[in-house]
């Protein structure tokens, strides 16, 4: 599998075509971090790689419910797919689906498994819309219907998320449990319960994504400075996790991660 990857080297999914989000707003803005558009102009091997999130995808004419990752995906996303998403808000799709998250860590599940006739409906009304905008309304508006029905994800949960995306994993744990008041095994199966696993390993990956934006925001800085910044003991810890949770260097990063013309995310 090794050879193989170094043979196929992958490219950052946002930069595998035209990738646009948009806020989520109005009666979604608890329950969803943001919607999302992509339009793949790629034939290569493309990598999603982990942010701590769960996401519904509609690709190929149905909607599948994209589980939050340990490491990066390599989905077949054919050259001229058109693909719309929404991500679920931290602590939010557990909620919606009614299943644990740990339940689909790292897997891609028809929607219809959680919502029946609703999902194949939806799918077929977003595969009859004209173009990957008319989508992203028709998509926003169905889930703002479905949205009256659930609540917004507990404010510890959260918090938690926050923390874990502002911190190193060092001292997170004891700052979650002085911060929520609650005990360690019960944190456990609360941060398997709505992020798929614990909250060191949300902490991990949470992590490697602030490497991912000082990439974007700082292309000139060097990659021994970024790990000091991001939280690393040195560059060669930095270079072991990015490339567990990502199959890809540091350095293929960085030359990946700067903006293009192509790719509009927020």
């Amino acid at each position: 599998m090794a050879s193989q990857e170094r043979q196929a080297p992958a490219t950052l999914v946002t930069r595998a075509g035209s990738y646009r989000e948009q806020p989520a707003e109005r009666q979604l803005a608890g329950h969803f971090h943001c919607l999302w558009s992509h339009n793949i102009a790629s034939s290569g091997r493309v990598a999603i790689v982990p942010d701590g999130y769960c996401d519904l995808v509609w690709i190929a004419g149905r909607v599948m419910v994209a589980g939050p990752d340990r490491t990066s995906a390599f989905p077949d996303m054919p050259m001229g797919a058109e693909v719309v998403g929404a991500r679920f808000a931290p602590g939010s799709a557990a909620g919606w689906l009614g299943v644990a998250l740990s339940e689909i860590v790292g897997q891609s599940v028809p929607l219809e498994d959680f919502w029946g006739t609703r999902a194949r409906t939806l799918g077929q009304q977003l595969s009859d819309c004209g173009d990957n905008q008319e989508r992203l309304r028709l998509l926003q508006l169905v889930l703002e219907k479905e949205a009256g029905e659930h609540s917004p994800p507990p404010d510890d949960i959260r918090h938690a998320f926050g923390i874990a995306t502002a911190h190193s994993t060092d001292d997170l744990t004891d700052r979650l449990l002085a911060d929520i008041g609650i005990g360690e095994r019960q944190l456990r199966r609360r941060c398997r319960h709505y992020f798929g696993y614990g909250a060191k390993t949300l902490s991990r990956i949470r992590r490697f994504q602030r490497l991912l934006s000082l990439l974007r925001s700082s292309p000139s800085a060097s990659l021994a400075e970024i790990a000091f910044t991001v939280g690393y003991s040195d560059q060669a810890h930095m270079n072991r996790d990015v490339r567990e949770l990502s199959s890809m260097t540091p350095l293929e990063l960085q030359r990946q991660a700067a903006p293009s013309t192509a790719t509009q995310a927020s």
